[in-house]
């Protein structure tokens, strides 16, 4: 019985293989944000051709950062729900040597999740992930039929309902953002993160890599808090020969007061990709 079980889960084992090897699966197999995460960093650690690319880091507001515009192999590793320094450790964790990193400066006083990057580097099985596609997380059977379905009924869609219906923030997460950005950690807090994020940039830096800082837009009122006023000195203090971009009132609009409307990250997207170039 239990040979019997053995050589049907190596059958179907080897078919799913050979399913994602000549199937070549290319559409999104997100199920959800966590399930999101775990494919963005698997996808990194794994590339090699990562080495001497583009990196961009960030929190779910980098999330929705569109690709299109950069150049080709970028890496864009917003984490929903997750931080900058979260990032920072896949890079050095994973050995990769990027050529240019972008660091999002929206979201610098949330810890990092150190589960998050242990459960990708578990020791063995993270091996098995590397050499055996089936075994990582885009490739679930769930998500690779989750995906399949829900690119066909995207592309049956009219292009009007396809469209981003956002009209504004919704006013109750905007309510909750406004509290929370009203408040400023303490100076030694402050000092902390500043100093995790300066150690991040340098170990970068040694190994050839260009730092350059970016601002996601949001509502005019949160950009003027005391939370996002005390992201920019922290910035400008610590690196002030550092390139630090942010773009000007160009009427963004958001879900939430935070996260950018799809239309509006796609337009951000291309206008990050031409300031963040070489000079």
């Amino acid at each position: 019985m239990i040979k019997r079980s053995l050589l049907v889960f190596a059958a179907l084992a080897l078919g799913y293989s050979l399913f994602l090897h000549f199937t070549r699966v290319d559409w999104d197999t997100t199920q959800h944000l966590a399930n999101g995460n775990r494919i963005k960093a698997e996808r990194f650690a794994f590339d090699d051709a990562a080495d001497g690319g583009t990196v961009i880091i960030g929190s779910s507001l980098a999330y929705r950062l569109a690709l299109d515009s950069f150049p080709q192999g970028t890496a864009n590793l917003g984490f929903g729900g997750l931080s900058v320094y979260d990032g920072l450790e896949l890079i050095r964790r994973s050995g990769r040597k990027p050529k240019r990193v972008l660091v999002e400066t929206n979201i610098l006083f949330r810890e990092p999740d150190r589960a998050f990057l242990d459960a990708l580097f578990q020791p063995g099985l993270y091996q098995m992930r590397r050499q055996l596609p089936l075994m990582r997380e885009e490739n679930q059977p769930s998500g690779v039929l989750f995906g399949w379905m829900k690119q066909r009924f995207l592309a049956q869609r009219s292009p009007e309902a396809a469209g981003d219906s956002s009209a504004g923030p919704s006013a109750v997460m905007l309510n909750e953002h406004r509290a929370k950005y009203a408040e400023l950690p303490a100076d030694s807090t402050q000092a902390r993160f500043a100093d995790m994020l300066a150690s991040g940039a340098q170990a970068l830096e040694q190994q050839g890599a260009e730092v350059i800082f970016f601002e996601m837009p949001i509502e005019a009122e949160l950009e003027a808090s005391r939370l996002a006023e005390g992201a920019r000195a922290l910035v400008k203090a610590r690196f002030p020969t550092h390139r630090v971009l942010r773009a000007g009132p160009d009427g963004w609009r958001t879900t939430d007061g935070l996260h950018l409307a799809k239309p509006d990250a796609a337009r951000f997207s291309g206008w990050l990709a031409r300031e963040a170039g070489p000079r």
